[in-house]
C-alpha cells in the first residue's frame, strides 16, 4: 500500500453449504462462485465524516459501496442475492478494508 495505488482483491461471494452426516459419504454439491475484483479508493473527508468507496468488478458487471455502513449504492450485472453478499462482505471486512484505505495515497501516483 505504499505505492499509493488502489488495492484490487479476490472476492468470492458464493455460499460454503457444509454436508449433513446423512450425505458425508457423497461428494458435495459444487460451489458456484464467480471471481471479482475490489478497488477502495483512499478515505474521503467530506461533512465531518470520513469513507472509503469500494468497487466491484466481475467482467461487464459492477458495483460501488460505501464503507463504513457497508451498502452497495449503485449496481449493474448483479442479482439481489450476490448484492446482499456483497454488502455482508462490505460489513464483515468493514476494518481491514478501512485500513487499506487509509494506506492509499493517491497524490504518489502523480509522481510515479
Amino acid at each position: 500500500m505504499d505505492d499509493g495505488k488502489v488495492i484490487l482483491k479476490k472476492v468470492i461471494i458464493a455460499d460454503v453449504e457444509e454436508p449433513d452426516t446423512a450425505t458425508r459419504e457423497k461428494e458435495p454439491a459444487p460451489v458456484l462462485s464467480e471471481d471479482i475484483k475490489m478497488l477502495v479508493t483512499s478515505m474521503i473527508h467530506k461533512d465531518g465524516g470520513a469513507f472509503a468507496r469500494v468497487s466491484f468488478l466481475r467482467d461487464a458487471d459492477w458495483a460501488e459501496g460505501v464503507v463504513p455502513g457497508g451498502r452497495i449504492e449503485k449496481a449493474e450485472g448483479f442479482s439481489e442475492e450476490e448484492i446482499e453478499k456483497l454488502e455482508a462482505y462490505l460489513a464483515a471486512e468493514q476494518e481491514m478494508i478501512l485500513r487499506e484505505a487509509k494506506g492509499v495515497n493517491p497524490i504518489r501516483n502523480l509522481f510515479t
